[in-house]
C-alpha cells in the first residue's frame, strides 16, 4: 500500500466515523489541503484540472462555461458531478471535497468505485434509516473495494 492510499484510507476511516456520529465532518478542508501537497508535485495538471473542477462546485455563482474544458479530462468528471450536486443542494460540501481529495491522489477507476459504493451505502441506509445519508461511509466502502482489488 502507498502513502497516498494509506493516507487516503486512515482519513476516511476517521471522516466516516465522524460522519456517522455527528453528521459532520471536520477538518475535510485539511484533507483537501493533504491531498494538495501529496499529489501536486506527482501529478501537477491532474491535481489543477480536480481543484479547478472542486472551485466550479463550490462557487455557486461561476459559469458553467469554465466547465467545458474539464470535460476533456476523465479525472475531473466525478468531481463535475458531485459539484453539480453540491451546487443544487442534493449533496454536501464535505462530500464534494472527499471526491475531490480522492480524485486528486487516486486514479479514475478508485474514485468511480468510491462512488459505487456511496450507491450501495445509499441503499444500505434507505432500508434502515431515513434522513440525510452519510455519503463518507459508501465512498470508504468503495475505497477499500478498491485497495482490495488492486
Amino acid at each position: 500500500m502507498t502513502l497516498t492510499e494509506s493516507f487516503a484510507l486512515v482519513s476516511f476511516t476517521l471522516f466516516s466515523f465522524a460522519d456517522l456520529r455527528y453528521r459532520l465532518v471536520p477538518g475535510i478542508e485539511l484533507f483537501l489541503f493533504g491531498t494538495i501537497l501529496i499529489a501536486a508535485p506527482v501529478t501537477p495538471i491532474q491535481t489543477a484540472m480536480i481543484l479547478f473542477a472542486c472551485a466550479w462546485g463550490v462557487l455557486r455563482n461561476s459559469s458553467g462555461l469554465y466547465t467545458v474544458p474539464l470535460l476533456f479530462f476523465p479525472s475531473a468528471w466525478p468531481v463535475l458531478l458531485t459539484g453539480y450536486g453540491y451546487r443544487k443542494s442534493l449533496i454536501g460540501r464535505a462530500d464534494l471535497l472527499a471526491i475531490s481529495g480522492l480524485a486528486c491522489l487516486l486514479p479514475f477507476p478508485a474514485v468511480i468505485l468510491s462512488l459505487l459504493g456511496l450507491e450501495v451505502w445509499r441503499k444500505f441506509w434507505v432500508r434502515r434509516q431515513a434522513g440525510p445519508i452519510p455519503a463518507l461511509p459508501g465512498l470508504l466502502l468503495g475505497l477499500l473495494a478498491f485497495l482490495f482489488i488492486n
